[in-house]
């Protein structure tokens, strides 16, 4: 186990050396053995090296369904550190970027399983003439020697990075309006109708489904001046279908005052004067 953890560094180098697609300007060398770097330097590097590293049981699960620490397999935090430098030339940020650059290949195109990534300040290294970003990833690997020599690297976890382009990645993170509707996923309101022909009930988004029905009378009822007419004064709209007298807008939903009977003999009152709405959204 120690000498798959011990040859981390170089595995790293030499994966990310081939992912030619995305570093085509980057050399990757290993801490130790040190590989010299060119001075002045001309190209940016990043030199790859092992910083600590914690061991701790392996727990699976039992037939009784208990968590018992597995005889065999171990797991191991391992903090790799990365060091990159860029030619004066290059600028500061172009540490940044070639640091963002690397998590994010390691996230996104590899089997590691980074927990955790960060970085310190950018410090001028005036042996190499270079600009030099010390920084770390933590990646959480699991050992079981009895099946295999190599090191079982467990598939993508939940990640917390500090790199700009990941954090500024609308596609792969939750937006406000999402976690608003995770926290309030359902909103209940209700209305007085007021007879309008049209009316439009402002929720401040465009819901998924919106429920309307009467507060006091029920839903469906007959007419009594013509017992064969039925009064409906309930309704239901979705983003693609929806009931008689109902239909949702970008901002909520839109009602309208039927006054002819349609189908079933049926006459709509969503906006009647004479009753209560209570209504259900859904973000």
């Amino acid at each position: 186990m120690i000498d798959s953890i011990s040859a981390m560094p170089g595995e790293i180098a030499a994966w990310l050396s081939r992912q030619t697609d995305t570093f085509s300007d980057v050399t990757f060398l290993t801490e130790f053995p040190a590989i010299p770097k060119a001075t002045p330097l001309r190209q940016t590097i990043a030199a790859i090296g092992l910083d600590h590293v914690r061991i701790s049981d392996f727990f699976t699960e039992n037939s009784h369904g208990e968590q018992v620490p597995d005889e065999y397999c171990r797991l191991a935090s391992v903090r790799i550190r990365i060091s990159v430098y860029v030619p004066y030339s290059a600028g500061g940020t172009a540490c940044h970027t070639a640091f963002t650059k690397i998590v994010d290949c390691l996230n996104f195109k590899s089997d590691f399983n980074i927990s955790e990534s960060g970085c310190e300040s950018i410090e001028a290294d005036r042996d190499t003439d270079a600009f030099v970003l010390k920084s770390w990833i933590d990646i959480q690997a699991q050992f079981c020697p009895a099946e295999s020599a190599a090191v079982q690297y467990a598939a993508f976890m939940p990640k917390t990075l500090f790199c700009r382009s990941h954090m500024d990645n609308a596609d792969i993170h939750v937006t406000p309006e999402e976690k608003q509707r995770w926290g309030s996923p359902m909103e209940v309101g209700y209305y007085f109708g007021t007879n309008a022909a049209s009316r439009t009930i402002n929720l401040g988004y465009h819901p998924r489904l919106v429920l309307v029905f009467p507060s006091v009378y029920p839903p469906i009822y007959n007419s009594s001046s013509d017992t064969s007419r039925l009064i409906c004064l309930c309704g239901m709209a979705g983003r693609s279908l929806s009931s008689c007298g109902i239909e949702l807008t970008e901002n909520g939903f839109r009602l309208t005052q039927s006054a002819d009977t349609g189908v079933g003999n049926t006459l709509t009152k969503l906006n009647w004067d004479s009753a209560d709405y209570l209504y259900v959204a859904l973000r």
